[in-house]
């Protein structure tokens, strides 16, 4: 009995060790610093726990509780989850948000976090963890991560690990997302919309040139995620999108941002010359596919409930005159061609 007991504690300081180790080396590419914590997003393995927001200060606040965890991972993921690195959120929208585990072959190894009330085409049957609540709100609204937030699996001993390998799944006890303040505060990105158009962010110090319009918006799509999102609310973002809502809750309607490069996967390749679309290129014809703070690390789902906060807030000028977006539902072409210029909150 005395040997086993040996044994046991000594497998146990033996994982912590290397668990630890392993975690500090990948972190390597993920500095991280406590001063910028927001929260943490604490998602226990077990369904019907309480899944929590953990602050700095050790309280929390119940977001709801676990109705499913997965069975498996998503391989491949979406298209531009190539563009990540393992261990981070890839992308953050108002009716899933999904964890990049590790690019495999060129292609991103997926699983996702989505509200029980939803609907969410990328996850993929049993890839999803599912949390009591609505698109739009809490965990997919104000609690909600940036794109590059890091992700831990909570081992069976107690210890966060950077999860970068699907193969540290099977000893998860909880899933922890980590949700940092950006490194510096940007009050707004603003896009002009016409080609040869400039796309900027803007701080205290002034306007920061980021990309060039390849081309502008004129029309909406129907976007199935903006069923879960407010009017003049960003619904997604991720290394090859911004999704914006054009119409209220439980309507479906609006258009997409992305970078010059990602229209050149297959999926995306319809989106040239589509009017739904507003397409960016570098200032030098560089990649911007995943590059902060457009596509990476500042933009989150506007919290549909919040309506005194400008988080995820887009607003537009129209003849030289910021307003708000019109109410525009459904496919259409011409509906946004008068507007000179979209701008975003952060």
């Amino acid at each position: 009995m005395a040997a086993r007991r040996r044994l046991t504690v000594f497998c146990v300081v033996f994982i912590s060790v290397f668990v630890r180790w392993f975690s500090s080396e990948a972190s390597i590419y993920n500095v991280e610093d406590p001063a910028r914590l927001m929260f943490t997003i604490h998602v226990p393995m077990t369904i019907g726990e309480q899944a929590k927001i953990v602050f700095p200060d050790g309280s929390s606040e119940d977001m709801g509780r676990v109705r499913a965890v997965p069975q498996k991972s998503r391989h491949p993921g979406f298209t531009a989850s190539k563009y990540g690195i393992g261990g981070q959120i890839i992308a953050t929208a108002a009716n899933a948000h999904h964890i990049q585990i590790s690019v495999e072959d060129g292609t991103g190894r997926t699983m996702s976090l989505i509200p029980s009330q939803t609907f969410a085409n990328a996850p993929g049957y049993g890839t999803s963890f599912i949390v009591e609540g609505v698109g739009g709100t809490g965990l997919w609204g104000h609690y909600a991560p940036f794109v590059g937030s890091p992700v831990y699996i909570v081992n069976q001993v107690g210890i966060p690990v950077l999860f970068n390998n699907i193969q540290l799944f099977q000893f998860a006890t909880a899933l922890e997302i980590r949700v940092y303040r950006p490194e510096y505060d940007i009050e707004y990105l603003e896009i002009e919309n016409f080609a040869g158009g400039r796309a900027w962010y803007h701080d205290d110090s002034g306007d920061h040139q980021f990309a060039v319009v390849e081309s502008g918006v004129s029309g909406t799509g129907r976007f199935e995620g903006t069923l879960y999102q407010g009017l003049g609310r960003v619904r997604a973002n991720h290394p090859g999108v911004i999704c914006v809502s054009t119409c209220p809750k439980m309507e479906i309607g609006g258009f997409q941002i992305v970078p010059l490069s990602h229209t050149y996967s297959s999926e995306m390749q319809k989106t040239r010359g589509m009017s739904q679309y507003i397409v960016l290129r570098g200032i030098d014809f560089e990649d911007i596919t995943g590059q902060s703070p457009f596509f990476k690390g500042w933009l989150r789902p506007g919290d549909t409930d919040a309506l005194n906060s400008k988080t995820g807030w887009v607003s537009c000028s129209i003849g030289g005159e910021w307003q708000e977006l019109p109410n525009i539902s459904g496919l259409t072409e011409h509906t946004l061609e008068n507007v000179d210029a979209f701008r975003i909150y952060l």
